[in-house]
């Protein structure tokens, strides 16, 4: 365009842009922003409603992968999928864990009236991970829900945290959930349906010392899911869902391994009530879960105060962990 001409060909007499002009270079932009308003408040009134009415899809005879199954969190939410009448497949690097895992669950049924089955797998080796997803397909033709729940926990200052240490817990608590989508997806995305969910922490939506690449393994799990999300929503007839589970803090007593010491004016949540959280979750196909409800927007609060007051927040309520 000429200098001194308007948007409709017509010049302008001085070659400067009238408020009618700007308006309606900026009419699409204000027009999708009062849609965007309105698609947010019925947002909210759908939610309100879902929670009162909730719609959740049977877990009956589905194919339920959950890594990490050997014991605590992992083991919890493969006895509760049983109960939902899942078939569960249980994958633990800790191999008299994950059996015993499967064994509970099948209490001493055997083949075809199995309902559970156990793989010896390290998630964070990708060729280990590749033959699990073959192996499973073979036996059991297909995996419905993938839960990526395998993890490490550990605390320490950072300076007292091994080169060793710090790599291993990046491995299992972050590259892992790549290598298990990457096996497990081509074949949800050639049946067009399929769910995958990723534990991940109330780390994430904070911060706490003694825990740095614990937190920082939660923070990638959480950017990995919601951009995974972001792209599998790309495609307008994708039947693919996502899950991410942020719970606080979880009580370990009952599995006696204590990872660390938390002291903190919140109460922490028990195992069972974040493997039913999740389960909810995926029942009810829920992008984001956290345990408790709570959680997500008291924490994201946070990031939107001061940085003084949000340390001071922090410091009224925020867990002290200190090294188990």
């Amino acid at each position: 365009m000429e200098t001194g001409q308007r948007p409709d060909n017509r010049p302008s007499s001085n070659g400067v842009r009238t408020a009618s002009n700007i308006l309606l270079d900026c009419l699409p932009l204000i027009t999708r922003i009062l849609v965007g308003i309105l698609h947010t408040i019925y947002a909210f009134i759908n939610l309100a409603f879902a929670s009162i009415y909730p719609v959740e899809k049977s877990l009956k005879d589905k194919v339920v992968l959950v890594t990490g199954a050997g014991r605590g969190l992992g083991r919890e939410m493969s006895y509760q999928l049983a109960k939902e009448g899942a078939k569960v497949v249980c994958v633990d690097i800790n191999a008299e864990g994950v059996k015993e895992t499967a064994e509970v669950i099948n209490g001493g049924r055997t083949g075809e009236d199995a309902v559970a089955d156990f793989y010896t797998t390290n998630v964070a080796e990708p060729s280990q991970v590749n033959e699990l997803a073959k192996a499973v397909e073979d036996k059991w033709g297909k995996v419905d829900v993938l839960i990526n729940n395998a993890g490490i926990v550990a605390s320490a200052p950072l300076m007292d945290t091994t080169d060793d240490q710090i790599k291993r817990m990046i491995d299992v608590n972050l590259i892992s959930h790549f290598w298990m989508i990457r096996a497990f997806l081509p074949a949800m995305q050639k049946r067009n349906e399929g769910h995958i969910v990723a534990t991940s922490s109330a780390a994430a939506f904070t911060c706490a010392a003694n825990i740095v690449p614990y937190a920082a393994t939660k923070y990638g799990v959480t950017g990995l899911m919601a951009s995974f999300r972001e792209e599998l929503r790309g495609n307008p007839s994708n039947n693919i869902k996502t899950t991410t589970v942020h719970p606080f803090f979880l009580d370990s007593a009952p599995i006696n391994v204590k990872h660390w010491e938390v002291k903190s004016v919140l109460p922490i949540v028990s195992i069972p009530q974040v493997a039913q959280a999740a389960i909810q979750g995926i029942k009810r196909e829920d992008a984001i879960v956290t345990v408790p409800e709570s959680l997500r927007l008291s924490m994201h609060m946070l990031w939107m105060l001061p940085q003084k007051s949000a340390d001071y927040w922090r410091d009224t309520f925020a867990s002290k962990i200190d090294k188990a």
